[in-house]
This record gives structure tokens, C-alpha cells and sequence, in this order.
């Protein structure tokens, strides 16, 4: 699980802890299990930089963009350049072939610079409320929900949209256990969305409830790829952790 955890931070961060030589399938496929924890530095990054800008006077709305920006720092941008793909892409109703040239231009087109600036305003905007609630908790488990919503892309029967790249190499990596365990994983980081002052249970339950259903818009989506690209690929993984993110945000902000 430990060399699990290494290769899923050097993937997915900038962080050099990665293990030496070029991982196995089945070494890349353990590491998708390990995303949580990804999420749970990422949150921890968030939280405490946005944390430390409102502790020097930053409002609301700076708190928030520091917080963001450490994320985007310490993940290199990756899924918000994902996101933007993924939205021109599929924005585009072209064929497979055609979607998926758009997808690896390495462009911008007018559908994914409008997806981006409405997911970092959410999550700006979300983020820095919750900072200046004094809320912890559930930023961080925003994140982490976040992270737990590729692994269902990833269940057995769902095909590769390429021959090569990130998704040939773990596309249908998660058995049925795993997949249970992320849907599990879903409802834990949700709950954690109403924060660690809650009154009463329903604010727990309603956070569990927003992450079994982020678990099943992450599958509906990946169905939705297969049909309009042929298979999932990197970016397709990307674009939900970047828009979970932005939708945790903003749940964890409704069940203050």
C-alpha cells in the first residue's frame, strides 16, 4: 500500500516521492486506490494556505484563490487542463475521432474556458466561505471526495478510449470490491462535508447522500464517455475531480 501511495502522489502531484523505473498495470491500477489520500494532502494544502491568508487579513474571496492556487501548484494544473479538454471534446458533438484530436490539441476552446472560469469561481468563491466560517474538516473532505470519484471510471468492462497513454494503462483496473470500497470511500468523505460542529444527524447523512450521488454521476459519466469517445482516457479521469471538487466545495457551504 506505502509504494501504492508513492506512485499515486508522484502521479498526481508534484510531490518527487515516486518509486524509481516506469510502474506495471498492475502496480498503476493499486495506485488509483490511493487517490483518497491524494485528495487528503490536496485539502490539507487547500485548507491551511487559505486558512493562512485569512489569519494575515485576506477576505473571504483571497483566502479562497490562495487556497486554490496551492492546489493547482502542488497538482501542476493537470485537471483543470482536464476539465478544459474534457468540455471542449464533448462540447464539440463531433465523432470519437474528431472529439478526441480536439481533446489532445493542448487548446483552449470557448466550451472549456467557460467550464473552468465557472468551476474556479465555485471553488474560490465556496472555499473562502468556509474559511471564513473557521471550518476545516470539511474543505479537506472535499477534496478527498474528489479523489475517490475515478476509481469507479475505472471498474472492469469499461475500455480505454486510446491504445496508448494514461488510460490504456489502468482502464478496468478496480474489481467489484474496489468499486464498493470507493462508493464507501464517497459516503465517508461526504459525511465529513458537514464538518466537525454539526447538530443533529441529518447534516452527516445529507453529505453522505451528495457523495453516493458524486459516486454515480462519476459512472453515468464514464458510460457517457464510452458512447461518445469509445473509452475513458486521462482527461476523462481528470474533468470529475476538478468539477467534485468544485460541487464538494459548494455542498459543504449549503450544510453550514
Amino acid at each position: 500500500m506505502v509504494a501504492a501511495v508513492r506512485l499515486a502522489l508522484s502521479w498526481m502531484t508534484v510531490l518527487p516521492v515516486g518509486p524509481a523505473g516506469v510502474p506495471d498495470a498492475a502496480a498503476a491500477g493499486r495506485s488509483m486506490t490511493a487517490l483518497p489520500v491524494v485528495g487528503l494532502v490536496c485539502g490539507g494544502a487547500a485548507t491551511a494556505a487559505a486558512h493562512g491568508a485569512h489569519a494575515l487579513g485576506s477576505g473571504a474571496l483571497l483566502s479562497g484563490v490562495v487556497g486554490v492556487a496551492a492546489v493547482l501548484a502542488l497538482t501542476r494544473g493537470m485537471h483543470v487542463d482536464a476539465l478544459a479538454d474534457t468540455a471542449d471534446g464533448l462540447g464539440s458533438y463531433a465523432g470519437p475521432e474528431r472529439a478526441l484530436e480536439i481533446m489532445r490539441s493542448g487548446s483552449v476552446g470557448p466550451m472549456g474556458a467557460a467550464v473552468l472560469v465557472l468551476v474556479l469561481l465555485a471553488e474560490v468563491a465556496a472555499l473562502g466561505t468556509l474559511v471564513e466560517s473557521g471550518a476545516w474538516l470539511a474543505p479537506v473532505a472535499a477534496y478527498v471526495l474528489s479523489r475517490c470519484l475515478p476509481v469507479v471510471q475505472l471498474r472492469r468492462g469499461v475500455p480505454s478510449a486510446s491504445a496508448t497513454g494514461f488510460g490504456a494503462l489502468v482502464a478496468g483496473s478496480q474489481s467489484r470490491p474496489g468499486e464498493v470500497a470507493a462508493g464507501l470511500a464517497c459516503a465517508a468523505a461526504g459525511a465529513g462535508l458537514a464538518g466537525a460542529g454539526f447538530a443533529g444527524w441529518w447534516p452527516p447523512a445529507v453529505g453522505a447522500a451528495v457523495g453516493l450521488a458524486a459516486y454515480l454521476a462519476s459512472a453515468g459519466f464514464s458510460r457517457h464517455a464510452v458512447r461518445r469517445l469509445g473509452g475513458i482516457g486521462g482527461d476523462v479521469l481528470g474533468a470529475p475531480i476538478e468539477a467534485g471538487t468544485a460541487a464538494g466545495l459548494v455542498a459543504a457551504v449549503l450544510l453550514l
